[in-house]
């Protein structure tokens, strides 16, 4: 920031913080364009494939207003600053964790086609869980679950996009799954 006093006004060094916020918000109005084409509609059953995206880019829109508008309130004073600052570490970083979190979203990948959308997320969730350090079973069975159909709720019965179900013996059970939460 110091090497930009001579170039940039040094009342807009004191905006650059802010540029970020107002990026995001305008990304998150121009991206739709370019993401869907204009003939898909929502349908009867549910909302369509195109309305998770677009939710999640008005999310956006209205967190980086929310930054932007704070960003502008603490430049009004003098003892206050913009929101984005470097972090500040509490404790030492664990690289290894980094690595196996890493290789756990990999693999969570690799086998989605191979046994399917519901045991992978729920197998992964549960992993996560353990691997964060909650050991009580009774605890993280039920996040599993309830996040796994949560999110089989929300994509395969609200959004009507098609997740993958697995092979072979894998797919009869996504299916009997689907069926029995009601979303087949």
């Amino acid at each position: 920031m110091s090497q930009a006093r001579g170039i940039i006004p040094p009342g807009l060094v004191r905006l650059a913080p802010t540029l970020l916020p107002l990026m995001l918000f305008i990304m998150a109005f121009v991206l739709p364009d370019h993401m869907f084409s204009r003939e898909q509609s929502t349908t009867r059953i549910g909302l369509g494939p195109a309305s998770w995206p677009n939710a999640m880019l008005l999310g956006l829109a209205f967190f980086a207003a929310l930054w932007v508008l704070r960003d502008i309130w603490a430049l009004g004073a003098e003892y206050r600053k913009p929101s984005l600052s470097m972090p500040v570490e509490d404790s030492h970083y664990h690289f290894g964790k980094a690595i196996v979190g890493l290789v756990m979203i990999l693999a969570y990948g690799w086998m989605l086609p191979v046994i399917g959308f519901a045991l992978d997320t729920a197998l992964f969730i549960t992993i996560w869980c353990l691997f964060a350090g909650l050991r009580k079973l009774t605890v993280v069975l039920p996040v599993a679950l309830i996040g796994t159909i949560a999110l089989l709720w929300l994509f395969m019965g609200l959004a009507l996009m098609p997740l993958p179900r697995g092979v072979g013996g894998f797919g009869d059970f996504s299916i009997w799954l689907l069926r029995a939460t009601g979303i087949y």
